[in-house]
């Protein structure tokens, strides 16, 4: 038992990946004893995959269209990370459950890891160790979480709920005017949100203008946004 709680804290990667564990069993007991509910099981996150989002261009910047009936910008395709959430079943499965079974995968494979290859003297270089066991616990992750797919799903979860900008006030990135597309910041649970944005009917609206989301283009691709009126514009 002794030498068992020894190799919990020795060598380095074993007192890191123990630490990591013990904090996530506190996170569940409190979960369990506090009663929370599966969607709070992702603790703030969002993960809509579908939220038009750009980055923000230079200030002078503009993205105009040709016509209105075009499209306004060919849609990018996911990003490694998207696809990387995707694969790990992220939004499916509630996010700590996904987290939770990456990191205990990690804990495992290093105390069996650990015990084969003598890392002691590798000091911090030893942190090093964790990498390829990182990943070779997605994979387990991938494969572990796949059954819990179909659970989820016949119990109606859904992952995060899709944000409504509608009404929401933020800051313009980039001067727009007629049918030319800019970008606005938005601030959300203290998370900045970056959105494509057009002016709802026409008129200018310049770079550090307050403005309010009124609607939603048809093809879900960017927002209507108007002047917001309030002291911080007089």
């Amino acid at each position: 038992m002794t030498d068992f709680l020894y190799n919990l804290m020795h060598p380095l990667p074993n007192a890191v990946m123990t630490v990591i564990m013990a904090v996530l069993v506190v996170y569940w007991l409190f979960t369990f004893l506090l009663g929370v509910g599966l969607d709070d099981l992702d603790l703030g996150f969002d993960f809509d995959f579908d939220t038009p989002e750009a980055d923000a261009p230079d200030v002078d910047s503009e993205v105009e269209t040709v016509d209105p009936e075009h499209e306004v910008a060919p849609e990018k395709s996911p990003g490694f990370f998207i696809k990387f959430l995707n694969y790990m079943n992220v939004g499916r499965v509630p996010f700590m459950l996904v987290f939770s079974a990456l990191k205990f995968f990690m804990w495992i494979g290093t105390l069996i890891t650990t015990s084969f290859v003598n890392v002691t003297s590798w000091g911090l270089s030893s942190l090093f160790i964790l990498i390829p066991i990182a990943v070779i616990a997605v994979f387990f992750t991938k494969f572990a979480t796949n059954p819990m797919v179909k659970f989820f799903k016949e119990i109606g979860y859904k992952g995060e709920e899709e944000i409504d900008f509608l009404g929401l006030s933020g800051t313009m990135l980039s001067n727009i005017k007629d049918d030319k597309i800019g970008t606005a910041e938005f601030v959300i649970d203290k998370n900045p949100i970056k959105l494509s944005v057009k002016s709802l009917d026409g008129a200018e609206i310049k770079y550090g203008d307050y403005v309010v989301v009124m609607d939603e283009s048809d093809d879900k691709k960017y927002y209507m946004v108007n002047n917001e009126l309030s002291i911080r514009n007089l």
